[in-house]
């Protein structure tokens, strides 16, 4: 029993030692593999400093819309009797002056009877109004005719009364009679006033009459455009892209809270708009005029040239609370048909800056600049000592890093405008950007190209080595195989000859 203690005491230590020397073989190859590593240098992405433009854009998303579309609305409350053209019918408004006219295409025809009917009504008003002006005319004339006889009775008076204040002054005359002549006087003359006035009133309301056949003809005009509205004609050439209402609907008027019913919906799908929303950050760059490149979900890896048409004097609400300005951009369909309603995003070209150095985006780094060798930080123009950081790239130079403060200028969605501190001759290290994060200056890299060729050159040696061995084990297979059909030529002859000394014996 103690001996097979002690046997499997003595198998677990040899165990335990063979895990130990396993896992310290490990480690120290591990720490060897770095060591080497850090001799040989990082393998890193390098590309020249490019002389050439830069264009600075602003992206924005946006909807494609027809640059003339119209909601048909009915200006009166009727029903549906007739919509004759369904989505996607092509309409036009018509030509007048074509040979033959064409006629515009009819939309929607409402049910006019109650319209008629209050057509009628109306004229019947007008007729009855121009009537009554007639009558009025005629009294007037009655009136005058009254007033100039009462005119000569008054003068005839007026004579009588004068030769009675004669014939009174020479007592011919009672004085009844002339307290008669008197009253006679003055009751033509209150008669003639009367009259007069009468007249007067008669004119004036002669007039009030002719402004109410005014009237009552602007109700027969208002009644005729009424019926008139219950036939909607296409007002411009294009597609009917919805339709909202049915055959047999009533379709109501608008309000100032009630938009009312749009029946249907015509656009020129010939000539499209896109409209984006550029953020506020933004706008103050792009101007009426400039080109943009539109990439249309719907079409992927097409693009669209347009030119920016109009934008917003005032601002919108995101959903999120942000603020952007309606633009809107004329397309160029390239003779395709483009539907309305389709996503996209558009890079609006708001700058170009030409003969310019410029490099990737992500060869840019902020590194402290205390950090920053001496040589390099004091005297150098694009080093802000005042300041903590300062923007550096890292040129390659005889298989080292070398870091080097730039001033840098635009960027578009890739490269960065480096406005001093390189020149188009030098190697900068561009990446892989986790390399560039812990990146130092003077420190030992590769380039991976170069890595990459150097292992291809070594699997090609393999290669021909390997393809080489395989030459050679055929060869000698087949000098030995040769052989062996020999021996077995030679064996065959003896076998022969021992034969016929047997027969012969």
């Amino acid at each position: 029993m103690r001996k097979r203690t002690k046997v499997i005491l003595v198998s677990g230590l040899a165990i335990f030692a063979l895990a130990a020397f396993v896992l310290g073989g490990m480690v120290i190859r591990a720490r060897l593999e770095k060591i080497g590593k850090g001799l040989e240098g990082e393998i890193v992405r390098i590309e020249s400093a490019q002389e050439g433009e830069l264009v600075e854009f602003v992206n924005a998303p946006g909807e494609v819309e027809p640059l003339n579309k119209v909601a048909i609305s009915a200006k009166v409350m009727a029903r549906i009797v007739e919509m004759p053209y369904e989505e996607g019918d092509v309409v036009t408004k018509g030509d007048p002056d074509a040979e033959p006219p064409v006629p515009a295409s009819v939309l929607v025809r409402l049910d006019a009877t109650e319209l008629e009917a209050s057509l009628r009504s109306a004229e019947a008003r007008l007729a009855a109004q121009a009537a009554q002006i007639e009558a009025e005319k005629a009294r007037i004339e009655g009136q005058k005719a009254q007033l100039k006889g009462t005119q000569a009775s008054l003068d005839q008076a007026e004579r009588e009364y004068k030769r009675c204040c004669q014939l009174r002054e020479s007592r011919d005359i009672s004085e009844s009679e002339m307290e008669n002549s008197q009253s006679r006087l003055d009751e033509l003359t209150a008669q003639f006033a009367s009259a007069k006035y009468s007249l007067e009133a008669g004119e004036l309301g002669l007039e009030v009459m002719k402004h109410n056949l005014e009237a009552a003809d602007a109700d027969v005009a208002r009644a005729r455009d009424a019926v008139s509205y219950t036939v909607i004609t296409s007002p411009i050439d294009g597609v009917v892209t919805r339709r909202n209402a049915k055959v047999g609907e009533l379709v109501v008027t608008g309000t100032m809270n009630n938009p009312g019913t749009v029946i249907l919906e015509v656009a020129d799908l010939s000539k499209m708009q896109l409209v984006v929303q550029v953020d506020e950050s933004d706008i103050g760059g792009v101007e009426a005029g400039q080109t943009a490149d539109a990439r249309i979900h719907a079409y992927p890896g097409e693009k669209f040239e347009g030119v920016v048409d109009s934008i917003a004097l005032t601002h919108d609400y995101i959903a999120g609370g942000g603020k952007y300005y309606k633009t809107k951009i004329l397309l160029e369909s390239n003779g395709q048909r483009i539907y309305s309603g389709l996503t996209a995003d558009v890079d609006i070209l708001t700058r170009k800056h030409e003969n310019i150095i410029k490099v990737p985006s992500q060869a840019v780094l902020a590194r402290e600049v205390d950090d920053l060798p001496l040589a390099i930080r004091e005297g150098n123009a694009s080093v802000d000592t005042k300041k903590s950081f300062a923007t550096v790239v890292y040129r390659f130079v005889a298989g080292k890093t070398v870091v080097t403060p730039v001033t840098i200028g635009a960027t578009d969605a890739t490269h960065t405008v480096i406005e001093a501190g390189l020149t188009a001759d030098d190697k900068v290290i561009v990446g892989p950007y986790k390399v560039l994060e812990g990146l130092k200056h003077d420190a030992a890299v590769r380039d991976e190209k170069v890595v990459e060729a150097e292992k291809k050159a070594k699997e090609d040696e393999k290669a021909k080595a390997e393809a080489a061995a395989k030459a050679g084990d055929s060869k000698d297979a087949d000098t030995g195989s040769a052989g062996d059909s020999k021996a077995d030529e030679k064996g065959d002859s003896a076998s022969g000859i021992a034969s016929t000394d047997s027969k012969a014996e």
